[in-house]
């Protein structure tokens, strides 16, 4: 009998906040107000404040693309979060059998973790688009935590075949 590495990955994009732009046209804005007063009354010290906000907008562009990136290899469910295209930390890394339910968001089997005080990791796109809560069981520190994700049919299908009972749709 020959035996396949199963190997789904997903990724799920963050919808931008208009918040961040907002900060970035204000940030351009008091740039342009500095460099009025700079040139005004000729003290340097308002480079001090150009040079600041000229840094904060790096930051804010950087920092407002952020993606989550779901991989399931052999049994084996990993989230990651990419920020700006480059940093890449690893937020979950679960065995299958971790699972403790798998269904969507709202719905009575994730019912009874409704209000709980337990670790939350949200790991959507924030956007209208439906998603599932995952409970899973941590086995160090016996606690249980609340992941929630925009899963595709394939990664349901696979959970469903691994954890038949724990995996509503």
């Amino acid at each position: 009998m020959i035996y396949h590495d199963i190997s789904i990955e997903q990724t799920v994009s963050c919808k931008e906040h208009k918040l961040n732009n907002l900060y970035i046209i204000l940030c351009g804005i008091l740039i342009a107000w500095f460099f009025f007063l700079e040139v005004l009354t000729l003290n340097l010290a308002y480079s001090v404040f150009i040079i600041l906000f000229i840094l904060m907008i790096f930051v804010l562009r950087r920092v407002r693309k952020i993606e989550y990136d779901y991989t399931y290899t052999n049994g084996t469910f990993e989230v990651d979060k990419i920020i700006g295209g480059a940093k890449r930390k690893n937020l979950l890394a679960i065995n299958a059998d971790q699972l403790v339910v798998l269904a969507p968001a709202k719905t009575e089997p994730v019912m009874p973790y409704v209000g709980r005080r337990m670790k939350t990791l949200d790991c959507t796109s924030h956007s209208d688009a439906p998603y599932y809560t995952m409970i899973v069981r941590n086995a160090q520190n016996d606690e249980e935590w609340k992941v929630l994700l925009e899963l595709n049919d394939e990664f349901l299908t696979e959970f469903q075949r691994r954890q038949g009972t724990k995996v509503h749709r």
